[in-house]
C-alpha cells in the first residue's frame, strides 16, 4: 500500500538537522544495542592530534560480507556516539531476517510492477527468464507499490543458493533516524553523495574549490586541523542537483604518511552540514588509521609499497591549487522540515530518475530504511558498475 510521507519538523540544528536532540536519540538507541550485539562505543578520539570526536563500536556474528564496526563522528562527543550507534542498528536491520520475498523473473513480474534490473548499472548482463529475489517497497516519486532485486535492498545480500547475485551488495542508502522521513532524508542524501562523486571520478572534475570562514562549526572543525599543520582541500562537486555535495582531502606534510593522505565526502541541504559531514568523515579516517584496529594487513603492505610521495601523485587532482569560492557563496536549500527537504529532493531529481524507492526494513520503535533510486551512479563504490555511453 502506497503511502504519503508525514510533517515533520526539525527541532536540532546544531552540527546537524534532526527531529530531536541526540539525548533523546540516544534513548532510543541504548536499549538495542543488546538486541543487535553491539559492544561498547569504544571512543578514539585520541588517537589523532587533531582531537575531533570519533569512536566505533563493533557487532558480534556479522554475516559473511557484512561489516561490523560501526564508525561514530561528530562536532562533540554525544553526536558522535550516538551516530556509531544508529549506524550498528542500521547495518543490523539492513541484514536479511528471514524477510518474505518473491522468487520470479523481471519478465514474470513486468515493469510496470518491478524495478527493471536494467537500471541498476549492471556489472553483467542479466540472463532473459533470470529468476531474482524480490523486495516490496514503495516508489515514493510517483506513490506507488514496487517490487525491487533484493540484492539491492539487504546487506550484506545472500542469494541462499537459488540465484546469481546481480552485485556486490553495499549499504549506501540504508538508513536510520528519530522517525521514519528522517531516516529516508538521510538514505536519499547518501545516495545522492555517492552519485557525485561517481560523477566527479568519472569526468576527473572535482568542481569549485571552496573556502570555509572560520565562524560557525565548520569553521572551528577545519581550524582544528589547521592548528596542527594539516592542509585540508575542500571541493564542491558539481551533482545532478542543487543539493550540495562537498569532498574533502586532508594532506599532513610533517608525518608524510601515505595513509594520512584521506579523503571524506559530505551532502546536505546545508552547505555547512555537508562541509561538517566531509571533515568529520576525514578526522575518522585519520583517527582508525592512527588507532591501528581497523587497518589491514594488506592494506599496510600497500601503503608502504606506495609511499607518500606516489601516494600524493596518484591523487594529485585532490590537491592542486585552485581558485576559491566561500561557502557562504553555496545556496542553503534546506527548510525547517524534513519532509520539505524530500521533497525538493524529488523535484531535484524528477528530470533524471524514473524512479525513488524505499523499503521499511523496522522492526523496533528506531525506525530503518533501505532507499534506492535506479539510475543513480555507483562506480565510487563499485568500479564495476560503470554507465554505459555516459551523457
Amino acid at each position: 500500500m502506497a503511502w504519503e510521507l508525514n510533517r515533520v519538523e526539525k527541532h536540532f540544528f546544531n552540527g546537524t538537522h534532526r527531529t530531536q536532540p541526540p539525548e533523546e536519540t540516544e534513548k532510543l538507541a541504548l536499549p538495542l544495542m543488546n538486541t543487535i550485539r553491539a559492544g561498547p562505543v569504544q571512543d578514539i578520539t585520541r588517537s589523532d592530534r587533531v582531537g575531533i570526536p570519533c569512536c566505533y563500536c563493533i557487532r558480534d556474528r556479522v554475516p559473511r560480507g557484512g561489516l561490523k564496526e560501526h564508525p561514530g563522528k561528530g562536532i562533540d562527543p554525544l553526536l558522535a556516539r550516538v551516530s556509531s550507534m544508529m549506524a550498528a542498528i542500521e547495518r543490523h536491520f539492513g541484514q536479511y531476517h528471514g524477510e518474505q520475498m518473491t522468487y520470479a523473473s523481471f519478465e514474470e513480474i513486468g515493469p510496470a510492477r518491478a524495478v527493471d534490473p536494467e537500471t541498476l548499472i549492471l556489472p553483467r548482463p542479466l540472463e532473459k527468464g533470470e529468476k531474482l529475489h524480490w523486495t516490496r517497497g514503495i516508489d515514493i516519486l510517483n506513490n506507488e507499490e514496487i517490487l525491487l532485486p533484493s540484492n539491492t535492498v539487504y546487506f550484506p545480500y545472500d542469494s541462499l543458493g537459488m540465484t546469481m547475485p546481480l552485485f556486490q551488495s553495499d549499504p549506501v542508502g540504508l538508513a536510520t533516524g528519530n522517525v521514519r522521513e528522517e531516516a529516508i532524508l538521510h538514505g536519499l542524501l547518501e545516495l545522492l553523495e555517492c552519485d557525485a562523486m561517481s560523477r566527479a571520478e568519472r569526468l576527473r572534475d572535482l568542481g569549485t574549490k571552496i573556502s570555509i570562514e572560520p565562524e560557525g562549526p565548520a569553521g572551528s572543525i577545519h581550524e582544528k586541523f589547521r592548528s596542527e599543520g594539516i592542509a585540508i582541500h575542500l571541493w564542491h562537486l558539481e551533482g545532478r542537483t542543487k543539493v550540495p555535495v562537498i569532498a574533502a582531502a586532508s594532506d599532513d606534510p610533517e608525518k608524510r604518511d601515505p595513509g594520512l593522505l584521506t579523503m571524506g565526502s559530505g551532502c546536505h541541504t546545508d552547505p555547512e552540514i555537508a562541509t561538517i559531514r566531509a571533515l568529520t568523515d576525514v578526522a575518522f579516517t585519520r583517527a582508525s588509521y592512527l588507532h591501528g584496529d581497523t587497518v589491514t594487513k594488506s592494506r599496510e603492505m600497500f601503503l608502504s609499497r606506495v609511499g607518500y610521495d606516489r601516494m600524493k601523485r596518484i591523487n594529485r587532482e585532490w590537491f592542486i591549487e585552485a581558485p576559491e569560492r566561500p561557502i557562504s557563496s553555496l545556496r542553503n536549500v534546506s527548510s525547517s522540515w524534513i519532509d520539505e527537504d524530500i521533497h525538493l529532493i524529488l523535484d531535484e531529481l524528477r528530470p533524471t530518475v524514473e524512479r525513488v524507492c524505499v523499503v521499511d526494513l523496522s522492526l523496533t520503535p528506531v525506525p530503518v530504511v533501505r532507499v534506492v533510486v535506479p539510475g543513480l551512479e555507483v562506480s565510487h563504490l563499485h568500479k564495476d558498475r560503470k554507465i554505459k555511453n555516459p551523457g
